[in-house]
């Protein structure tokens, strides 16, 4: 047990640490967000490099006591961090820019998951134990499809800002669109799994049981947490209280969630959606640095540990290469021509295109959550988890090429949108 302790404690600080550190060289910190530098940590330490290059130091190490400590706190880090994820998306805030955005937003989902089920269906056939243990085809290809289409929030403010170009109008629509993926995304993960967990009969039971915790969370929790909100205003510890209340809500929705078969990250988004508008600053403010910067490395670690990066093997190189082609020109047209079509010039349109592919953590969460559920297979698992990397370190670039070549000045331009404008980095 002390040997156990003493392994437990050193990774923790390698693991919160060195990514850290990496960061802040400048040349990676221009290239690259934080949640990033972990991604790419975690996967390091993993079979991927460590195991690899020392083989017999990584199995001293990652015992299967460490193992499942390093687990727990992964759960506890992931959870409060989507919590935090669900925080930044506001209803109320994309409420109003709903008219403008309906296009661009439904074309930057829409058209990347269709492409995306359809790899799906090909991969199916094409790469031998691409379909988890519990997957079919149908399953499967939808899978495909939500990764395709998944552009993280918190990730591509991140990129956003290190650009300046949060207060420009490309910042304010990117964000509005990322937080409209966010809500189609979390609500198609949380359909595909409750048809997975349930069985004939079971698949109605269990899509019962998630819309009554869904209602539950809008018309009976969001309001107690409201009411709590307006009695700490003035007291003092109002930012304790609603602390203790929002992370005890978030556990006990996680909860709910994994007990019904949609699994507890969805509940841990879903908490942090419906919480109190009023009480979101304050909590984003103590949970959010602690949750991305602290917490988060434990849970790469794990997703690391199940990532095995293989440039030598054809299964991995098809299924990366495929990924990769089928999201960038999913997203970038999917956006892209909607937005022409409304009126927008070219450069615009493209540079949020290009934007709208950052992915960072929250591919990387949806891709565990699938693994575990059994719909994917590790092969699929660590071929989409590198082209996670690779399409957000892609984004700004890519923003900056269609801007420049098409002589675009959006990206200077200061607007004065209400759209909120996320902190984290992943």
């Amino acid at each position: 047990m002390h040997v156990t302790r003493v392994l437990l404690l050193a990774i923790a600080a390698a693991l919160v640490l060195t990514p850290w550190l990496l960061w802040r060289l400048r040349a990676v910190r221009r290239a690259a967000p934080l949640a990033v530098v972990q991604i790419m940590v975690g996967v390091a330490l993993g079979p991927s490099l460590l195991g690899r290059a020392a083989p017999g130091f990584h199995a001293a190490v990652f015992t299967p006591e460490v193992l499942g400590a390093l687990q727990g706190v992964a759960n506890i880090g992931v959870m409060l961090y989507v919590f935090v994820a669900g925080m930044h998306l506001d209803p109320e805030a994309l409420r109003g820019q709903a008219k403008r955005l309906a296009a661009p937003a439904l074309g930057s989902f829409l058209l990347p998951f269709g492409l995306g089920m359809g790899l799906g269906v090909w991969m199916a056939e094409a790469v031998p134990g691409a379909v988890g243990p519990r997957g079919d085809g149908l399953g499967f290809a939808a899978a495909i499809g939500a990764c395709v289409a998944c552009t993280a929030l918190p990730v591509l403010a991140a990129i956003l800002r290190e650009a300046e170009w949060t207060g420009t109008r490309l910042g304010q629509v990117s964000l509005a669109l990322a937080a409209l993926n966010d809500a189609a995304l979390w609500l198609v993960l949380a359909v595909l799994l409750a048809l997975s967990a349930g069985q004939g009969a079971g698949v109605l039971s269990t899509l019962a049981l998630a819309v009554a915790w869904g209602g539950t969370l809008v018309w009976l929790v969001r309001p107690l947490l409201a009411r709590l909100e307006a009695a700490a205003a003035g007291d003092r510890d109002d930012g304790g209280r609603m602390l203790v209340a929002g992370v005890a809500a978030t556990f006990v929705s996680a909860a709910a969630a994994e007990a019904i078969g949609i699994g507890y990250i969805v509940g841990g988004f879903a908490a942090g959606a419906v919480m109190p508008r009023g009480c979101r600053a304050a909590l984003l403010a103590r949970l959010e640095p602690v949750a991305a910067i602290v917490l988060l490395p434990f849970f790469f670690m794990a997703t690391g540990l199940k990532a095995l990066i293989e440039p030598d093997s054809a299964a991995f190189l098809t299924v990366f290469a495929a990924a990769t082609v089928v999201t960038v020109a999913g997203k970038v047209a999917g956006v892209a021509l909607p937005a022409r079509v409304a009126g927008e010039r070219w450069s615009f349109a493209l540079a949020v295109g290009a934007l709208m592919q950052a992915k960072g953590l929250m591919e990387v969460v949806v891709l565990a959550v699938l693994l575990d559920a059994g719909l994917i297979g590790s092969t699929v698992f660590s071929a989409l988890v590198a082209m996670a990397i690779v399409c957000t370190l892609a984004a700004a670039p890519l923003a900056r090429l269609a801007l420049t070549r098409r002589g675009g000045t959006e990206a200077a331009t200061p607007t004065g949108a209400a759209a909120a404008t996320p902190r984290a980095g992943g």
